[in-house]
């Protein structure tokens, strides 16, 4: 049995944890970095008394050159020389970035996990390690205090990420001791230039901000905000149990497009499990993390009135439309103009329209039909987007009367302003489909010639 005390620290973690099963078929991500050569000797010397199996899995994100096909053909040669496979996936993380419009580090991130995780379920593998150890921690446990955070962020980086089958067994251990350990074992591994710089806010926590705490407030900082972190991640994972207990009764309508939650129900809840659930199902839409300032936009929203709106991140949007709370993604719609005829049916892309002549106008309260006076419509009928300066005389006024404003009065969200088709005779609205008529093109009992009026949105 291997006797090293980080060896020692490595057994006792995976095991106080449960994270590594006998037998388990284990892919460690390997930057060629100290940090994961490091973890890929440790867990080779734990090999024989865990038995698992190992492979090494490592991404070349081709951002500096040469300098990252010479990580790549070191990782390839330790794999090699510890007689594992070795899986390599390459990507022009710039070119990705650009085109997706999001941060290198992000961009990063998401194309590695994707590769892990595509070798991990294709291959077989239960588990992916990764190197992040104390310190990394620390620096996530800062970052997202100074940025503003919840619970979840304060709670650093889990060990166990099981929607990833991802775990990190180095978590307890300082950079400080993970160079010993490869001092004593003559490890050779590879350092990574961006380390070296103060381009990243990482690397300003790391060479600037910690020190200072260090040499002045508290030397053993890494260790106090490893255990601060178990505890938020203790109150982040009660949290979570609670929000998902309680969620299923908030949820008015769910799909893949949109959640509603019911607003008094959701503010019936503690302030900060409201948070976690506005998190929670912001990250269920789009997939991507909010951050504290946006999640307490969202909750600003579902204290304003009707209509307030904000932005998520993948094109997603968040709304007040009543006593809903509306997630969507948001699809913008163009402006179009169609020309159509009495006495037919239409089918576009979001919304079905058609005219048919009757003798009567039954009228209803249902809000996609309507009855217009047909001879007082001109020989140009189109159905078109709404424009800023619109205006009409509303069913049952005699002044006219901005579109804008009776959006406004009407408390119609600001997604459903773009989408309402409005029927339009030369230059004058006659119908805002589905909303109101145009009191000029009313069935009045001098009225001859009547046209029953039809609009259906698609969902």
């Amino acid at each position: 049995m291997p006797k090293h005390p980080l060896l020692d620290n490595l057994r006792n973690f995976l095991h106080r944890y449960k994270l590594l099963t006998r037998g388990e078929k284990v892919l460690v991500a390997v930057s060629g970095g100290i940090d994961s050569i490091v973890l890929l000797h440790a867990l080779r010397e734990l090999k024989p008394e865990l038995s698992i199996e190992l492979a090494v899995a490592h991404f070349n994100h081709q951002l500096r050159g040469d300098e990252s096909d010479e990580d790549e053909k070191f990782v390839r040669a330790r794999a090699e020389e510890y007689g594992f496979e070795c899986y390599v996936e390459r990507a022009n993380t710039q070119v990705v970035s650009e085109a997706n419009k999001r941060s290198i580090q992000e961009t990063a991130r998401d194309l590695r996990y994707h590769f892990f995780t595509t070798l991990r379920t294709s291959l077989g593998f239960q588990k992916i390690v990764t190197a992040h150890h104390a310190n990394d921690n620390a620096e996530t446990v800062l970052f997202n205090l100074f940025r503003g955070s919840g619970v979840q962020g304060l709670s650093g980086i889990p060990m166990h990420r099981k929607d990833l089958a991802v775990i990190r067994p180095l978590l307890f251990a300082t950079r400080e001791e993970i160079a010993l350990y490869a001092k004593e074992f003559q490890l050779s591994f590879r350092e990574d230039s961006s380390n070296v710089t103060l381009d990243y806010t990482r690397n300003f926590l790391r060479k600037d901000v910690i020190p200072l705490i260090q040499e002045n407030i508290n030397p053993n900082l890494i260790a106090t905000l490893r255990r601060s972190s178990d505890i938020f991640d203790q109150a982040e994972d009660y949290v979570r149990t609670e929000a998902l207990n309680v969620l299923p009764q908030m949820i008015l309508r769910r799909s893949p497009n949109e959640i509603a939650l019911n607003i008094n129900a959701l503010h019936n809840k503690p302030v900060f499990l409201q948070e976690y659930i506005v998190q929670h199902v912001a990250h269920e839409l789009t997939s991507t993390e909010i951050d504290f300032s946006s999640v307490r936009g969202i909750l600003n929203i579902s204290n304003s009135d009707t209509g307030a709106t904000s932005s998520l991140a993948q094109g997603a949007v968040c709304y007040r439309n009543r006593n809903e709370l509306i997630f969507k993604k948001h699809y913008p719609s163009k402006p179009y103009r169609h020309s159509i005829h009495l006495n037919k049916q239409y089918d576009f892309e979001y919304f079905h329209f058609g005219s048919t002549t009757v003798t009567n106008a039954e009228f209803s309260n249902d809000p996609k039909t309507e009855f217009v006076d047909a001879s007082l419509l001109g020989n140009e009928l189109a159905l078109r987007t709404w424009d800023e300066g619109d205006a009409f005389v509303p069913l049952g006024m005699k002044e006219k009367k901005k579109v804008s404003d009776y959006f406004i009065d009407e408390k119609i969200p600001l997604l459903e302003k773009h989408t309402i088709p409005f029927l339009i005779s030369v230059n004058d609205i006659v119908w805002i489909c589905g909303k109101r008529l145009d009191d000029r093109y009313k069935v009045t009992p001098q009225t001859t010639r009547i046209v029953r009026l039809e609009y259906y949105p698609r969902t």
